[in-house]
């Protein structure tokens, strides 16, 4: 598949031109905007990533076993992928929260401390994670659009200090996040709201209150 930007300054043409410049931004380019742009990147890029399960930006891989410290609730200790920007599934679980309760408390399947990631899952211990993805030759057509226009967002008041370009620019950048949806260039997988034991507690007692207002 040909890809739709091969460099950075492919992105950096996209983000001006959501922005209204009347040029194209060069190598060797040191006008404002091309300055904000490149201190910008990395950090919207790696941003994007961790917002969304992008099919371009995500790998599989089994984790090491470093320890285990016998006694603990999440005993198991592995090393984090140095690339590793967002955990999407442990041993095919999808982490998160699910809306689906194993017991009536709060009980994380994992925790990440530093480089380690701490569960009550025994090795082998495969994960599914979005990574920082730095080949922007294997990026989506989607993921380029998005991320220009993320760019475009992050240095827009600077750029423009205009309120209104910046409003339009999030409506175009919905859009876009539709149209890859569409395309299924990025997954968002289903997750209700947590029902834990506050909000059971609110729920019996307006179900409560129901019956007693009935009763007049």
């Amino acid at each position: 598949m040909v890809a739709t930007c091969r460099t950075e300054l492919d992105i950096f043409n996209m983000a001006a031109l959501a922005l209204g410049a009347k040029r194209s931004i060069s190598t060797n380019d040191k006008t404002n905007i091309a300055e904000e742009m490149q201190a910008a990147f990395r950090l919207v890029r790696d941003n994007l990533i961790r917002s969304y399960n992008w099919d371009c930006c995500q790998k599989e891989d089994t984790l090491a076993l470093k320890e285990v410290k016998d006694g603990e609730r999440l005993a198991y200790v592995y090393q984090v992928p140095s690339d590793c920007l967002q955990i999407i599934s442990l041993n095919g679980i999808q982490t998160g929260y699910s809306g689906v309760e194993r017991v009536e408390f709060y009980d994380p399947l994992y925790k990440i401390r530093g480089h380690n990631l701490f569960t009550k899952l025994k090795a082998p211990l495969k994960v599914e994670y979005s990574y920082r993805n730095e080949d922007i030759t294997s990026y989506d057509a989607c993921f380029c659009k998005v991320l220009a226009l993320d760019l475009a967002i992050a240095v827009c008041d600077r750029a423009t200090n205009s309120d209104s370009k910046k409003e339009s620019l999030k409506r175009d950048r919905r859009e876009a996040i539709n149209d890859a949806l569409r395309s299924n260039a990025l997954e968002i997988p289903a997750r209700p709201k947590i029902t834990g034991n506050w909000l059971k507690s609110r729920q019996r007692q307006n179900d409560l209150l129901l019956v007693k207002n009935a009763e007049f």
